[in-house]
């Protein structure tokens, strides 16, 4: 054999080697998971004879006693049980359109579309039929299957936004082969099996768990109301007892205890198939940049996660949104920010510490890492240059609008869309608004009672102006109160509303510098999401002059200094 041949000779026998170990047969698995599902009925079934052959050994007995008598009542509440809950009730639907998010089509993205159908050429397996732009880091296909299994179905193909932001092309396509590879091993043609049992285990469970609560809760509401009566007639309360166990319980224990057997057996099977498409990924897309896909993938998870929660939901409580199409596209304006890419990157150099569990659907990112490592060098090492994954997305900018369309709510939809250069002070001036509110009320309510008419000006004029009559406490008096505010009197009555109007006057100091000028917030995609700008010593200069405002006798000089140059007052 030429010595050229040997190396790709001896990958292809170390390649098959791990495929043995990591993947069963079709069949075993399907086997596997049939029988698990017929176990759940044949377990149902087993209690319902073992309740039969205890009433057949109580018939055979001295006869119709009170032992045999609540035998026979008691097997008829177990079997009862087990007929409604566990036979006749109806899982859960099976979710088969999976998660909302954007379908495209062949013509609306060709490149995308050539990409998938030219990647499940390679790995040899039918391409999906429809692919689906979904929120999130994640990718994952499912398929339609009939008659549990045997018939094909429509294939879907689920690829995560932040992925097409996020990742190299060369990654997606590790991806997309990892993806395709499930296709592949007919791990799909099983989840409706596998998805069939959990369903049913969790229906059932839950349902048992959900009755046996209940019944407590009513046998410790009727033991509270019997001592609660004895009380009242001036009796001794009864001694306390634990409540007792019904069927539901017993049920509940025995089917929790095959949910977790059940668990345990087929979430191993998926942690090997998980092993057996990323050896797809890495025959198709290389080891290396398989592996450095794994790595990248957490980062970009936690990014998100950060990206959707401190950003893009910045302004959500004022009723504001990014600009349209950067609710989720504006984690590509994160990213671009070499502070915070370093520092969200510098966790997948080396994978964070993760713990396992026998029912975990994945294994440990880095014993995936470590698998592919282990696989002999194929000389395809990741590349220095690459395009980003959304260079095969015809018009980005259109997409990502249109998925905001078709996966926000009517409500969020509705909301007024800000530059992101506005949107931190925009945020700021809603929130001091709401802030303020009480005390515009409260000052008007103390004008009108007192039949002042304030002169004219800004609201923050008018009311230091009524500060310097001595309206202070009667506006004060007249903002919402505490439970324990409410319940106090004399000095600590006038400390409480002291305090309670120099938060609501700072939130009006606020607003008013802000729209003058004198302050404002700018975004910053590294470090904390808000920087304010603002003049050396303003902050303090503020608070100081807020102790003065709120003082006794009270001060508003200095407050009115702060502020008259931004033009706030008059």
């Amino acid at each position: 054999m030429p010595p050229t041949s040997r190396p790709a000779d001896r990958t292809a026998a170390e390649e098959a080697a791990v495929r043995h170990r990591v993947l069963p047969g079709t069949s075993p698995r399907a086997a596997l998971a049939l029988g698990l599902l017929i176990g759940f009925y044949l377990l149902a079934l087993l209690v319902l004879a073992a309740l039969a052959l205890l009433d057949v050994a109580l018939a055979r007995g001295p006869g119709f006693t009170v032992v045999a008598v609540e035998g026979y009542l008691g097997s008829l509440a177990i079997a009862w049980c087990v007929v409604r809950v566990v036979l006749l009730s109806r899982g859960r639907g099976d979710g088969r359109d999976g998660p909302s998010g954007l379908s495209l089509t062949p013509q609306e993205q060709p490149e995308l579309w050539r990409r998938v159908r030219d990647l499940a050429e390679r790995v040899g397996t039918r391409p999906p039929g429809e692919i689906r732009v979904v929120p999130g880091a994640n990718a994952m296909v499912r398929e339609d299957v009939r008659w549990l299994g045997l018939a094909a179905g429509e294939r879907r193909l689920f690829l995560g936004v932040a992925l097409l932001i996020g990742l190299p092309e060369d990654e997606l396509d590790a991806v997309l082969a990892h993806e395709l590879g499930h296709y592949a091993h007919d791990d799909t043609r099983l989840a409706g099996l596998v998805w069939a049992l959990r369903s049913r285990l969790l229906h059932t469970v839950l349902t048992l768990q959900q009755r046996a609560a209940r019944q407590e809760a009513e046998e410790k509401a009727a033991s509270a109301a019997r001592a609660a009566r004895r009380r009242a007639a001036g009796k001794p309360p009864p001694v306390t007892r634990e409540p007792t166990r019904g069927p539901d319980h017993y049920l509940a224990v025995v089917f929790s205890a095959y949910a977790r057997l059940c668990l345990r057996l087929t979430e191993a099977v998926s942690r090997r198939q998980e092993y057996a498409a990323d050896l797809m990924a890495a025959r198709i897309a290389g080891r290396d940049t398989t592996a450095a896909a794994l790595r990248r993938i957490p980062a970009l998870e936690a990014a998100d996660d950060l990206y959707l929660s401190t950003y893009a939901r910045m302004g959500w409580a004022a009723g504001l949104l990014p600009p349209e199409g950067q609710f989720y596209g504006g984690l590509a304006l994160l990213l671009a920010d070499g502070t915070r890419r370093a520092e969200l990157e510098a966790p997948a150099q080396e994978p964070l510490p993760e713990q396992s569990s026998p029912y975990d659907s994945h294994p440990l990112t880095a014993d995936r890492i470590a698998a592919l490592e282990a696989l002999p060098d194929d000389g395809r090492a990741a590349r220095r240059v690459r395009r980003p994954a959304s260079a095969a997305l015809r018009a980005p900018d259109g997409l990502l609008a249109e998925l905001e369309r078709v996966v926000l709510s009517p409500q969020a939809l509705s909301m007024r869309r800000v530059p992101w250069s506005e949107l931190p002070s925009q945020t700021r001036r809603a929130s001091w608004a709401r802030g303020a509110e009480p005390l515009l009320r409260a000052m008007t309510q103390a004008a009108g009672a007192r039949g002042v008419t304030p002169p004219g000006g800004t609201h923050l004029g008018r009311l230091l102006d009524m500060i310097d009559h001595g309206l202070l406490y009667d506006i004060a008096g007249r903002l919402p109160r505490s439970e324990q505010a409410g319940r106090s009197s004399g000095r600590a009555a006038r400390e409480f509303a002291r305090t309670a109007f120099r938060s609501a006057l700072r939130h009006l100091v606020l607003l008013a510098a802000l729209d003058a000028g004198l302050c404002r917030w700018e975004l910053c995609w590294a470090g904390p999401p808000v920087r304010q700008v603002a003049p050396d010593r303003l902050a303090e200069a503020l608070e100081e002059a807020l102790d003065c405002a709120v003082a006794d006798p009270p001060d508003t000089a200095p407050l009115r200094a702060l502020l008259s140059g931004g033009a706030v007052l008059w």
